[in-house]
């Protein structure tokens, strides 16, 4: 019995919390902060790298000459162990 009251006050006091939260906040209105005016300097950025793009012609290696790899690039691992047979 005194489990159910407890868990009752425990549920009301939540509750009670809950709604009080929810009347403190400010309602949200369609007038954010911020102006709507500025300039979408993405799609600017954006057109100007396609147009970039568009006029970028790589330079294709010859198919007979492989092209030379960084000095960073990754290498074959070597085994330092020689291989065990099963």
């Amino acid at each position: 019995m005194t489990a159910i009251v407890f868990t009752l006050a425990l549920i009301a006091l939540v509750a009670y919390g809950l709604e009080r939260n929810h009347r403190r906040q400010r309602p949200l209105t369609s007038s954010l902060a911020g102006s709507t005016t500025a300039e979408d300097r993405d799609l600017s950025r954006l057109q100007s790298d396609l147009r970039a793009a568009a006029t970028h012609t790589a330079t294709p290696t010859p198919s007979n000459r492989r092209p030379t790899p960084s000095p960073h690039a990754a290498r074959p691992v070597t085994p330092t162990t020689p291989a065990r047979c099963a």
